[in-house]
């Protein structure tokens, strides 16, 4: 008996509940609104400040001017496999090739000078150097310092510098080929050139030891300076 009753309480509770959802949901439905067109605010055309159009001609529909013809847009894309560019448009049929452009021009290459390879140099004087009878090198962006130079030393007593400058360079040289910027190895007379043993500059040589003065213009005259500071060869005491 009670089991029955429990049933039926069920029943009952399962219909309530029901009756209840069904009249939420009718509670819950949105209803459409009813506006009254005298309550919103509609402005007088008359107060507004539009343009006045009646006077414009009506527009030819046949006829249009040049200027309100409008060319479609042109994009152009790079096709070089050089140059990065988008992949693909969207209106292909509009494309466009036109030429590459030029290659960038390289800078024009200095020309580099011949260097020659000179065999039994003589040395006549410190920047002065012969090779035989007929051909004699004065080497650059130094002065060739004479034989009958004398310079004065610590104790105030001349000494024969010009000589002793010679056979410096001819110490340094120690008949070694030269190697000189030359068009070729034969020429005659006197040509102003530069000269090397091995990776030495023998203009740069002499200059940094006081040997042969630095032409005030040319690119070795901080040498000088330091070796006359530093009272080397022609500007320090007699070499012994």
């Amino acid at each position: 008996m009670r089991r029955t009753v429990t049933i039926i309480l069920g029943v009952i509770g399962l219909l309530i509940w029901g009756f209840l959802v069904v009249t939420a949901g009718q509670s819950f439905r949105e209803d459409p609104v009813d506006y009254d067109m005298q309550d919103l605010d509609v402005p007088d055309p008359a107060e507004l400040d539009l343009p006045d159009v009646s006077a414009a001609p009506p527009a030819d529909a046949g006829t249009s001017s040049p200027d309100a013809v409008l060319e479609p847009s042109r994009r152009v894309r790079a096709i070089e496999p050089q140059q990065f560019a988008s992949p693909a448009f969207a209106d292909a049929e509009n494309l466009e090739r036109i030429e590459a452009r030029m290659p960038r021009a390289d800078p024009p290459k200095r020309a580099r000078a011949a260097v020659v390879l000179l065999h039994r140099p003589t040395s006549l004087q410190a920047g002065l150097i012969s090779f035989g009878t007929a051909q004699t090198i004065r080497l650059l962006d130094v002065t060739p310092t004479t034989l009958e130079r004398s310079c004065p030393d610590s104790g105030g007593s001349q000494w024969a510098c010009g000589v002793m400058a010679r056979t410096q360079q001819r110490l340094f040289i120690r008949n070694r080929s030269l190697a000189c910027e030359a068009a070729s190895t034969v020429w005659t007379g006197e040509i102003r050139t530069r000269c090397w043993i091995g990776l030495q500059d023998v203009s740069a040589w002499l200059a940094k030891q006081g040997w042969a003065e630095a032409e005030p213009t040319s690119s070795l005259a901080s040498l000088t300076e330091i070796a006359r500071a530093e009272r080397r060869g022609l500007f320090g005491d007699a070499v012994r």
